[in-house]
C-alpha cells in the first residue's frame, strides 16, 4: 500500500501552466510572423537574390574607335587579347595550385598571391590570374580547358598600335583603370575594369572613342557554369578619330632623327586651320609596350635614358627659345617708338657699369639696323633697346603671342613654359629684377621657357599677321552614322600696325635668302621662307640647344609654320636648319600641287 506524501498540485502550478502555453503561442505569432515578412513582405528581396544566383550580367565590352591619319591610313586598331580567370574567387586548394602552375608556367607563389590579393570582378565574382595572357599559352589552355573547371580563358579587344613606336606620344596608349582614375570617372559611365587611355589623344578623346558596353545576362547551374544566355544588349562602338598628321612625313622625319641620333622635336602646322601636320618628339617609345605588362628590363631601359624618351617634348619639354624669341622683343621696341631704320654701331659687347654682354661674332656686326638684327642675329642690338625700354613691353607681346600659356592642344600633357615678370621672380626667388634679367630677356634666354609648340604657335601669329588658332590633330571624328569636325578656334588674336609684319617678314625672308642670313640651310629653289635660328644655353648638356622656326610660303599667305628644337646639338641654323630643310624638301615632294 503505497504511502500518501500529502503533496498537493494547487494553484501555483496551474499558472506556470498557463504561462507556460502563452510563451509556446507566442513563439508561433513570431515565427508565423516572420514567416510572413520574409515571404510575403519581402518576396521581391528574395526573389531578386534567387535570380542573382541563377542570372549572373556580363558585361560586353564596346569596341573601341580606330584611329586614321589625313590620308585615310589605318594607325590604331584593335584585336584579340586573352585573359586567365580563376573562377573560386578567393578558395583554392593546393592540388589546384599545382595543377594551374604546370599548365600556365607560373609559379605556385605567384598563382596563389594572385587568388588571394588579385582583382575580382564585379557581378560575376571571377579572379583574374592574369591580365594580357601570352598568345600560345592562350590557345595550349583553350585546348584543355575542360579539364579544369576553376578556369576560364577570356576574350577581350586590345589595342593594335600599326606602327608601334610611331608618334608615340601624339598618340598615347591604353591601360587598365587604376582605383584613383574610376573614382573621378565612375559618375561617367566607367567600370573597375575599364580599359582608358593614359597619355596622348588616346586620354584626350577617351570618351569618345571607349563607345558604350552592353551584357549578357547567363544563366548558370549550381556549379557557377553557364547554361544560356537569357538577354543580351549589344555594345555601342566608339568613335574613329582621323588626324590630320600625316604619318609619311611623321615616319620620315622620325626616321631623320634617328638616322642623325638627335634628341628633340619637329612641330609642323596649317597656318590657317591650327591642323598639326607633323608632331615629332624623338626618342619615341614602344606603344605595345606600355600597353600591355611592361618588364622591368624595359622600364629601367626607358626610365634610366638621359634623353628622356617618354617626355613629349614637343608639348611639355621647356627650353628657353633663344634668339628665335628676338621678333617679340623687336614688336617690344616698335611699339614704343623704335624705328626699325634706326642704326647702332655694334664693337661685340655692351656694357653696363661692371657688366658686359658680348655678341656671337667676335668684334661685333658694326652698323645695325633692325632687319640686319634680325637676319645676322645681333645680340647687343637687343641688349641695348631692352636696357632703355624694360621688360615689361617685352613680357606683355609675348604674352599676347601666346608665351607662358597653353596652347590648348588636343594631345594630354602639354605644359605652359615660363614668362617671367617682377612678381613672378619676387614670388619664386624672394628677389627682385636685375638689369641683367632684362638683358637677356630679351634674347630669349635667362628665365623665359617655351615649348616648341608655343614657339610654332607665336610665329603662327606672326604668319597670319596677329592671329593664331589652336593646335589639333584630329581633324574629325566618325562612328559611321554620325561626323563631328574639329572646327578652327581662335587661340589669339593682337592688334599690331600691319607695318611691324611687313619689316619683320621682309628681315626673316632674307634671313634665309641671304648668304649672311643664320638660316640659309632653308634656302629653297622656287620658294619663299620666312625663318629665325637660336642657340640656347643651357645646364644639362654642354652644346647649346640648337633651334629655328619659321613658315612658308612668305611671300604671300603662309600654309605652313615650322619649329625644329635639339637638344644639345649646337649651331642652331646650321643643325636646327638643316633638319627643317629636310622637312620642308618632303613637304614639296608630297604637297607640290597645293603650294602653287
Amino acid at each position: 500500500m503505497k504511502k500518501d506524501l500529502g503533496i498537493k498540485l494547487g494553484k501555483s502550478f496551474e499558472f506556470r501552466g498557463e504561462i507556460y502555453k502563452v510563451f509556446i503561442f507566442l513563439v508561433f505569432v513570431l515565427l508565423g510572423s516572420r514567416m510572413a515578412y520574409l515571404q510575403i513582405l519581402q518576396k521581391d528581396k528574395y526573389n531578386y537574390l534567387a535570380q542573382k544566383n541563377r542570372v549572373k550580367l556580363r558585361k560586353i565590352d564596346a569596341e573601341r574607335g580606330n584611329i586614321y591619319d589625313s590620308n585615310g591610313e589605318l594607325v590604331v586598331t584593335n584585336t584579340l587579347g586573352y585573359r586567365l580567370v580563376y573562377l573560386n574567387q578567393r578558395v583554392v586548394t593546393n592540388e589546384q595550385l599545382k595543377e594551374m602552375s604546370e599548365a600556365t608556367g607560373y609559379s605556385e607563389d605567384y598563382l596563389q598571391k594572385r587568388i588571394k590579393y588579385g582583382e575580382i570582378v564585379p557581378y560575376t565574382k571571377e579572379n583574374i590570374l592574369v591580365e594580357d595572357l601570352d598568345l600560345d599559352l592562350a590557345h595550349k589552355l583553350m585546348e584543355k580547358i575542360g579539364d579544369y573547371s576553376y578556369l576560364e580563358v577570356q576574350s577581350y579587344s586590345k589595342r593594335k598600335y600599326i606602327h608601334d613606336s610611331l608618334a608615340a606620344h601624339t598618340i598615347g596608349y591604353v591601360k587598365k583603370i587604376t582605383e584613383k582614375e574610376y573614382e573621378n570617372l565612375k559618375e561617367d559611365g566607367y567600370s573597375p575594369r575599364d580599359i582608358v587611355g593614359k597619355t596622348g589623344i588616346e586620354k584626350i578623346y577617351d570618351s569618345q572613342m571607349k563607345g558604350k558596353p552592353g551584357y549578357d545576362y547567363i544563366e548558370v547551374n549550381a556549379l557557377n557554369k553557364a547554361q544560356k544566355i537569357e538577354k543580351s544588349k549589344d555594345p555601342t562602338p566608339g568613335y574613329n578619330l582621323h588626324l590630320s598628321l600625316d604619318m609619311r612625313l611623321q615616319k620620315y622625319m622620325e626616321e631623320v632623327f634617328q638616322e642623325e641620333n638627335l634628341s628633340g622635336a619637329l612641330v609642323a602646322i596649317e597656318a590657317q586651320t591650327g591642323k598639326v601636320l607633323t608632331l615629332v618628339s624623338y626618342p619615341t617609345y614602344s606603344l605595345t609596350t606600355f600597353s600591355s605588362k611592361i618588364s622591368q628590363e624595359d622600364w629601367d631601359q626607358i626610365t634610366n635614358d638621359p634623353r628622356k624618351p617618354l617626355t613629349n617634348k614637343s608639348i611639355s619639354g621647356e627650353y628657353p627659345p633663344g634668339s628665335v624669341f628676338k621678333p617679340f622683343s623687336a614688336f617690344a621696341f616698335f611699339n614704343n617708338g623704335l624705328d626699325p631704320k634706326t642704326k647702332i654701331f655694334d664693337n661685340g659687347v655692351y656694357s653696363i657699369g661692371k657688366w658686359s654682354w658680348r655678341a656671337w661674332k667676335k668684334g661685333g656686326h658694326g652698323t645695325v639696323d633692325f632687319e640686319k638684327s634680325i637676319v645676322e642675329s645681333v645680340n647687343p642690338y637687343y641688349y641695348k633697346y631692352a636696357d632703355q625700354f624694360g621688360h615689361e613691353p617685352i613680357i606683355d607681346v609675348a604674352g599676347n603671342f601666346g608665351y607662358g600659356k597653353l596652347s590648348k592642344i588636343d594631345v594630354f600633357g602639354e605644359r605652359a613654359g615660363i614668362l617671367p615678370s617682377e612678381k613672378w621672380k619676387k614670388k619664386r626667388f624672394k628677389q627682385g629684377w636685375f638689369k641683367g634679367d632684362t638683358i637677356i630677356l630679351s634674347i630669349g634666354q635667362g628665365y623665359l621657357l617655351a615649348t616648341p609648340m608655343q614657339v610654332a604657335v607665336s610665329y603662327m601669329g606672326l604668319a597670319n599677321r596677329g592671329k593664331a588658332y589652336v593646335p589639333h590633330v584630329v581633324d574629325y571624328m566618325e562612328n559611321g552614322s554620325e561626323k563631328v569636325e574639329i572646327k578652327p578656334e581662335v587661340l589669339y588674336e593682337t592688334n599690331y600696325p600691319s607695318w611691324y609684319y611687313d619689316v619683320l617678314n621682309k628681315a626673316l625672308i632674307n634671313t634665309v635668302e641671304k648668304d649672311n642670313g643664320t638660316t640659309k640651310a632653308l634656302r629653297t629653289p622656287g620658294l619663299v621662307i620666312g625663318a629665325k635660328s637660336g642657340s640656347s644655353q643651357n645646364s644639362r648638356f654642354d652644346e647649346t640647344h640648337a633651334l629655328v622656326a619659321g613658315y612658308f610660303p612668305a611671300d604671300k599667305q603662309p600654309k605652313i609654320v615650322f619649329t625644329v628644337l635639339l637638344e644639345g646639338a649646337g649651331g642652331g641654323g646650321r643643325v636646327a636648319g638643316g633638319v627643317a630643310k629636310k622637312f620642308v624638301d618632303k613637304y614639296l615632294e608630297y604637297y607640290n600641287e597645293e603650294m602653287k
